[in-house]
């Protein structure tokens, strides 16, 4: 991507989304040396604002050489090392590599212990404590990963993520008042039947906020409520590819998790099995980016498709969206209602709210692909 459009990018990033003031210090990240032309760009967008940086390589060449040989004792000495500099942050973006995260050769077992001992409690300060973002670069690998040519990916990564958010932010309040103040949830569509309530929980808009691409609405299943089965297409997580994830849920909690094979099925157990809270539900979302239409393998990407929605397995978001669940994992799981993916409908308080992937309400009209594209432009 030329430099052009990559300080457009860390522009909308650092001076947008996080709203950098002079004075104020971020923990910029980068994962991947194909990552670096983005973060050397966000780094000098910081500084342009009288901002200084924490800037860390963390990809898989670490990752690799860390998992390797370290211990407990010396995974919790590295958390409490950084959660010490992210507490004197005030803001954080991290800057992901779809290439350099396929080289991750730690097994699913040191990923999982890296995420509940290694960066549990500085991941846990910064969501709750900074104001932060995660994207991903631009990148030949991610381009290919998406089965697109590179100028044609390069189009589609900028138009995505510098879409015109303010077109999102009055209907998504409504949705978010609809999800805020709602009682009980049903969804059914492919291999799917769930029912959960939403009582008591706050809902939030993510409209370029936290996340980029993003374009959804979220809220948390009461910990103990969801019954039923889903259906979810392709999902990564801790560097595992999964073609697809059946879940079978009974007083909450996931009783059944079977992936596209075998090998699948055991690594998706794994990941459930981190700790009690993983088979527990942490995250309730609706999607609705206009031009996310299909999975690229980038949940960042993906959890934004529109006409999906998407719940996360583990931890909850505490202060935002707080359901008590607690786990090392938060890992989104996307189902499709599109007819083209067989087709769905999202029920709230018995009224239909989202049919086929379509808001069928009138005051959500406004979040349909044909209302947010009419007069939207990129920045």
């Amino acid at each position: 991507m030329n430099q052009q459009k990559l300080d457009q990018l860390a522009e909308a990033y650092i001076g947008g989304s996080l709203e950098m003031q002079a004075g104020e210090k971020i923990w910029l990240e980068y994962q991947g040396r194909e990552s670096k032309p983005l973060a050397d760009a966000c780094l000098a967008a910081v500084q342009r604002r009288g901002c200084s940086a924490h800037v860390v390589e963390s990809g898989s060449e670490y990752l690799n050489k860390l998992l390797a040989h370290a211990t407990d004792e010396q995974l919790r000495t590295i958390d409490m090392r950084d959660l010490n500099v992210m507490k004197t942050m005030d803001c954080y973006i991290r800057i992901g590599d779809v290439g350099d995260e396929a080289l991750i050769t730690a097994s699913t077992e040191d990923m999982m212990r890296y995420g509940s001992l290694g960066s549990h409690e500085k991941t846990r300060y910064r969501v709750e404590k900074t104001r932060w973002l995660v994207v991903r670069a631009p990148t030949a690998a991610f381009a290919r990963s998406c089965g697109m040519a590179l100028p044609v990916f390069e189009d589609f990564y900028a138009d995505a993520c510098l879409f015109d958010y303010a077109k999102m932010r009055a209907p998504a309040d409504v949705l978010t008042s609809i999800l805020a103040n709602g009682r009980d949830v049903r969804i059914v569509g492919k291999d799917t039947n769930l029912t959960f309530s939403v009582a008591g929980i706050d809902a939030k808009p993510c409209v370029g906020s936290r996340n980029i691409p993003d374009g959804e609405c979220f809220t948390a299943p009461v910990k103990g409520s969801v019954e039923g089965h889903v259906l979810y297409g392709p999902s990564v997580y801790a560097g595992k590819k999964f073609s697809e994830i059946y879940l079978t849920y009974s007083a909450g909690k996931i009783i059944e998790a079977r992936g596209g094979s075998d090998e699948e099925t055991i690594n998706l157990n794994k990941i459930l099995d981190t700790d009690p809270g993983a088979r527990y539900p942490g995250e309730f979302a609706i999607a609705f980016h206009p031009l996310i239409e299909n999975p690229v393998g980038e949940i960042l990407f993906d959890e934004k498709i529109k006409g999906s929605f998407h719940i996360a397995s583990g931890a909850c978001y505490k202060g935002w969206a707080d359901n008590g669940n607690e786990s090392a994992v938060h890992w989104d799981m996307v189902q499709i209602q599109t007819p083209a993916h067989g087709g769905g409908e999202i029920w709230i308080d018995g009224r239909l709210i989202r049919k086929d992937g379509v808001f069928v309400v009138p005051e959500l009209f406004g979040l349909n692909p044909d209302r947010l594209l009419l007069g939207a432009k990129t920045i």
